[in-house]
């Protein structure tokens, strides 16, 4: 083994808590801007409601235990607003890097442990900042496969697999999907199997897996019933299966199994160009030896490979490395190490799905345990080539260094460019608006300005406790306003055209006042509103007969429109004018 270059070295010797320490830092960089108030509303709202009138977030229950979580949180700071949720947020994503490190420490070489979570908190960046379910998923996920290797190579195994278990089962209510983790059982036949272990041994971990499994099915079971949550659960897993058959929304099973399909066919051609691209570049600089023929072509290669990930990005190429390193691993290492690679590749493939944004979305989180394994086995098979013709380690060590380099530049210029759910520079979000649950959050100047605009006029609508029908992508109003989703859901677009139906009907047998509806007359989604702005928002039919119910509903209830400031519009029973 050659030696080690200065650069690993140093990372090496830096302590763990140091390292962690400016992951978190890191992060906390950018928490203070940005305001979503559509993803970020509606757990927002939920944390504010699940322990006050949990019917009324009904929708948002197929997330409960992140509610818990969020809740908990809420209940002990309700002043917290924002900025706490995202520092919380930032801690859970650096306790799953922590996590992992422990994890993979006794496999993999430490430096390329800590480059590759490094890499995974990068990318991590460009989605939610707050505590909620895609980031909760990801650490008990982690947090599940690193019990269940601990005690399949423990002796006294027992309560490590019962706690796996029980991770998993958890993961179950923290999104719906995750109830495919109890599929990591698999990593238990997979070691029985590589490492030839006998039956007794097999059917036992695997009893106590399940045993840990349904024991906390019945813990939770018995804490919904305790605090009043079973029946918006089971309300909410009901309209689930009804929105995986229908045609208007994008969480039905086709339109997901389309996402996902047409998402690999990308990753697949991505992983072409990255193959096509290295093979021309290696084949180049063995033809030509002449220094700084090599050069130019270095150089070409580099500004190639740049121009292809800032217009199409790094997601798919680094799922890719992940899912090749993955089959690398299981095909030719030792068995000490596939059961790592096998629960990894469980992770990177079982995590996206069930997701109307598939890996794009979610599939980020469960990189955690690949790109160390990436970083690790790309770099020895690197140092184990023989040296050919025009090509040296050397060399290779230094394309790696910066690839790794270009990257890192590309996730800075990402998080400096790019803003969930509220587009553009940063360097444009320096305006507050006046709210305690927004201090320390900036965002842009227009966005700010609407948003004061519409939360000091609905001051004079509404009172905390009050039920609100806001329509249709803002939920931030419901949790600034500290006012009730009326419809069981705080983010009415989720809804198809039958569950709004239905949600409407059963609100006016169950509540004794109509509410005050806040009508948007822009999307609110992707774009960096208030821009975006139509006039005939609520008449035209984008949202596949929404729009019709809402107008119903206003006009069968004597509504009129009391405020508007061009952007919103705020809506009274002619009896309460």
């Amino acid at each position: 083994m050659g030696r080690k270059s200065d650069m690993i070295l140093a990372i090496e010797k830096i302590p763990q808590w140091v390292f962690l320490s400016i992951l978190f830092l890191f992060r906390l960089i950018f928490i203070p801007q940005g305001l979503d108030f559509a993803d970020e509303g509606f757990f927002m709202t939920f944390y504010q409601q699940i322990f006050n009138d949990p019917e009324s977030v009904t929708y948002a229950f197929m997330y409960w235990f992140a509610g818990i979580l969020g809740g908990s949180l809420y209940s002990l700071f309700p002043d917290g607003g924002l900025l706490l949720m995202r520092f919380a947020g930032v801690l859970i994503i650096i306790l799953t890097a922590a996590f992992t490190c422990r994890i993979l420490k006794p496999y993999l070489p430490l430096w390329a442990v800590r480059v590759g979570v490094a890499m995974a908190v990068l990318y991590i960046f460009d989605d939610v900042s707050s505590l909620y379910y895609n980031n909760v998923s990801a650490l008990l996920y982690v947090g599940g496969i690193g019990l269940l290797l601990k005690g399949m190579r423990s002796e006294n195994n027992k309560g490590w697999i019962i706690g796996a278990g029980m991770a998993f089962a958890v993961n179950a209510f923290t999104r719906i999907p995750n109830i495919l983790g109890v599929l990591f059982i698999l990593m238990i036949l997979y070691e029985a199997w590589i490492f030839r272990k006998r039956m007794k041994w097999t059917v036992r971990v695997m009893a106590y897996f399940l045993t840990g499994y349904f024991l906390a099915f019945f813990l939770v079971f018995s804490f919904m019933w305790k605090a009043g949550h079973l029946q918006p659960f089971f309300t909410c897993l009901d309209w689930i299966f009804h929105i995986g058959r229908s045609s208007e929304t994008s969480h039905n099973v086709y339109s997901m199994f389309r996402t996902t399909a047409g998402q690999y066919l990308e990753i697949g051609f991505t992983g072409l160009f990255f193959a096509l691209w290295g093979t021309t570049f290696f084949y180049l600089i063995k033809r030509y030896r002449n220094r700084v023929f090599v050069k130019m072509i270095g150089i070409s290669a580099v500004l190639v490979l740049s121009l292809f990930l800032y217009f199409y990005g790094a997601l798919y190429l680094l799922y890719f490395l992940s899912l090749a390193t993955v089959l690398f691993i299981l095909w030719k290492e030792p068995p000490v190490i596939k059961t790592v690679a096998f629960a990894a590749g469980m992770f990177l493939i079982v995590q996206p799905l069930g997701s109307d944004g598939a890996v794009d979305l979610v599939g980020r989180f469960s990189m955690f345990l690949t790109l160390p394994l990436v970083v690790a086995y790309s770099e020895k098979e690197v140092r184990e080539l023989p040296v050919s013709r025009g090509i040296s380690n050397r060399m290779l060590r230094k394309t790696g260094s910066i690839l790794l380099i270009l990257f890192v530049c590309l996730s800075v210029q990402r998080h400096i460019s790019y803003t969930y759910f509220d587009q553009g520079s940063r360097f444009k979000k320096i305006y507050s608006v006046d709210h305690p649950f927004l201090r320390g959050i900036y965002t842009s100047q227009k966005r700010a300005s609407v948003s004061q605009e519409v939360l000091s006029a609905l001051g004079g609508y509404v009172s905390e406790g009050d039920y609100t029908l806001i329509y249709d992508n803002s939920p931030m109003l419901h949790y600034l306003t500290r006012t009730k989703p009326y419809a069981y859901n705080p983010w009415l677009y989720l809804y198809d055209k039958d569950l709004l139906e239905g949600a409407l009907s059963r609100a006016g047998r169950e509540r004794q006042d109509l509410p005050v509806v806040v009508l948007q007359k822009f999307k609110g989604l992707w774009i960096d509103w208030p821009d975006g702005y139509s006039d005939d928002y609520m008449a035209n039919n984008a949202n596949k007969g929404k729009n019709l119910l809402i107008n119903s509903f206003l006009q069968k209830n004597k509504y009129l429109k009391v405020w508007t400031d061009g952007y919103y519009e705020i809506w009274l029973p002619e009896y309460e004018k």
